[in-house]
């Protein structure tokens, strides 16, 4: 038997073992101590939002089994700590005598190896290395995760509004991906096949989509979200409409790029746009009502705009009148019994007559309700502070007088040029949702202009 390769052979397999167990104990121990930085994640994100907290703090622990199996490796164990440790078992140091003298021959160092043989094979059953860690870093690592794992189920309000965020941002992110894809086909158009005006339009555009990049990028809260979305939407109408137009002037528009990007505005309109209201509508008539009558005679009678009669009249606009004696027809429509005389207001769209008449004496009170309609348009629009040719206007039209406003004929009006308000609705409605889309209006308050002008349009 060669005892020189028996000798070294039992060393490397000592110092193996020594290694192995170096690279466990210490990856068990750092790994520990990394769940101590778990800890510290966990306990940040009940005050902080740190949505991957429990991800941060499985690789604490990961950091610090790979932090321990690195120093094992650095620090591992040689052949002469091997030796060492044989003979810490009662060699005294014959096997590391050995080890020294591997190199040198003689018979005094056979002799040596002998020796050191001998005793070796005499105390070989009781040389055990242990290789699993130390019970004490075991329990540290258990009691670390097992804190861990508490903590990360404690609630907390900042944790919720983290995982809103998260969401919300993931949302975002959809919306952004969508975004870029337009954008990189309007960066990719062939600007040599357009004019300057063209290309100032597409850059503008451009320029238009990129800020709804930041807000999609800033959202943090699904209110937030829906109004840079709200915004996004418009401005994909917009692209659609602006590059449909660009193609139209072109010969080539697909060599060009400008039907790709077309084709994905058009695509990006369609799925999340939200049809903005162009055009009012007719408002419907309201009511108007008398009231409050009293006098000699009884009379029934239907009366419009002015109600007439002989004594005592009553006037109302689109509402009821009684008065004593003959009653004018007038536009509306309305009917009321009682004495004396009565006045009412209302207004309305439709058509409509009435007559009436009637005759006695008595003594009485009443009141009357009644709903009319006419063709005439009564809601106006004024513009302050210019003059107007509107025939109706009772005061001078050159502004002379020392007010500013005048009576119309349902009221008074300011001084000025008098729209029909359908006529004018629709622009102020497409110029509110410009505004909604490149952020003229302070955040939160785009879905408050939205439905005001919804309603208007109802």
């Amino acid at each position: 038997m060669d005892l020189k390769k028996y000798l070294t052979g039992q060393i490397r397999r000592c110092r193996r073992k020594m290694n192995i167990a170096k690279l466990l104990d210490k990856g068990v121990l750092f790994a520990a101590a990394g769940g101590i930085l778990g800890m510290v994640c966990e306990l940040v994100s009940l005050f902080v939002p740190f949505y991957y907290v429990h991800l941060a703090a499985a690789l604490c622990f990961a950091v610090g089994l790979l932090a321990g199996l690195v120093y094992g490796i650095l620090r591992r164990y040689n052949m002469r700590q091997a030796a060492g440790r044989i003979d810490s078992f009662g060699l005294k140091e014959r096997m590391l005598t050995a080890y020294e003298q591997m190199g040198e021959d003689g018979e005094f160092v056979r002799l040596q190896r002998e020796d050191a043989l001998k005793h070796y094979e005499a105390v070989k059953a009781t040389i055990k290395i242990p290789v699993l860690p130390e019970l004490r870093h075991w329990l540290a690592l258990v009691v670390s995760v097992a804190v861990v794992i508490g903590m990360s189920f404690i609630p907390s309000p900042v944790r919720e509004q983290a995982k809103l965020t998260h969401q919300v941002q993931e949302r975002a992110k959809e919306e952004k991906e969508e975004l870029e894809e337009l954008l990189d086909a309007l960066e990719s158009v062939e600007m040599d096949q357009l004019t300057e005006e063209q290309k100032e339009q597409l850059n503008a555009l451009a320029e238009a989509l990129k800020l709804s990049q930041e807000e999609l990028a800033k959202a943090n809260s699904w209110e937030s979200l829906a109004s840079a979305m709200g915004k996004l939407d418009y401005k994909y109408e917009q692209a659609s409409q602006s590059l449909s137009t660009l193609a139209s002037q072109m010969e080539n528009p697909m060599d060009a790029g400008i039907a790709d990007a077309e084709a994905l505005a058009k695509a990006a309109a369609g799925d999340g746009s939200q049809q903005t209201a162009s055009s009012g509508t007719a408002s419907s008539g309201e009511s108007g009502n008398g009231e409050n009558g009293s006098g000699e005679g009884n009379g029934t009678g239907e009366s419009g705009e002015n109600g007439d009669g002989d004594g005592n009249s009553g006037e109302g606009q689109d509402g009821d009148g009684d008065g004593d004696g003959d009653g004018q027809s007038g536009e509306g429509n309305g009917s009321g019994d009682g004495n004396g005389s009565g006045s009412g207001n209302g207004n309305g769209n439709g058509s409509g007559t009435g007559t009436g008449n009637g005759t006695g004496s008595g003594n009485g009170s009443g009141s009357g309700r009644g709903t009319g309609s006419s063709d005439a348009a009564h809601d106006y629009v004024s513009v302050p502070n210019q003059t107007g040719d509107d025939a109706a206007l009772t005061g001078d039209k050159n502004g002379d007088e020392d007010s500013d406003y005048v009576r119309q004929q349902n009221g008074l009006a300011w001084e000025g040029n008098h729209e029909d308000y359908n006529s004018v609705i629709g622009s102020y409605t497409d110029s509110a949702y410009e505004g909604i889309a490149t952020g003229k209006y302070p955040t939160g308050m785009e879905n408050v202009i939205r439905d005001y002008f919804e309603n208007l349009n109802e």
